[in-house]
């Protein structure tokens, strides 16, 4: 079997992983994974599943680990709401608990870090993933219209 890893950009996608953890190791993030590849034939060029010993779980490989979808979602989700013009990327989120009463019961909507921001800008609120901005821009789209989005 022959391999589509260029061992020079294998390195680099490594080494570069390793550095980026390290300048943001403060914002209790210790993992990351990095995939490149060729666009126009398939080929992956670079895999780095983890960075190694200083991962939280060495053993997993975070390219294949099946997530959830949602964190994936989210530039979709304010594309269209910057596309709707019902936000900018200056616009300001409020990133405070709410409680959402739906057909299946109450939903309250969590930060990874269960802490709450305050208002952040739709930039910061997607940068840093926040669950709650992104819950609340939900709202302003309307989910239908997210959904359709999503089909396309």
């Amino acid at each position: 079997m022959t391999s589509t890893l260029d061992a020079s950009l294998q390195s680099f996608a490594l080494e570069t992983l390793q550095r980026q953890l390290m300048l943001i190791a403060g914002r209790n993030v210790r993992d990351g994974a990095v995939l490149v590849a060729d666009n126009a034939t398939g080929e992956i060029l670079a895999y780095v599943g983890n960075n190694g010993v200083q991962a939280s779980a060495p053993h997993v490989d975070g390219i294949a680990a099946p997530r959830q979808a949602g964190s994936t979602l989210k530039p979709f989700l304010y594309a269209l709401a910057f596309e709707k013009r019902l936000l900018t990327a200056a616009s300001l989120l409020d990133d405070s608990p709410v409680n959402l009463v739906t057909p299946s019961g109450l939903y309250v909507p969590q930060n990874y870090d269960r802490d709450f921001k305050g208002l952040v800008s739709a930039r910061v609120a997607l940068a840093s993933s926040l669950n709650v901005p992104a819950v609340r821009t939900l709202m302003l789209v309307n989910a239908d219209r997210f959904v359709d989005r999503c089909r396309i």
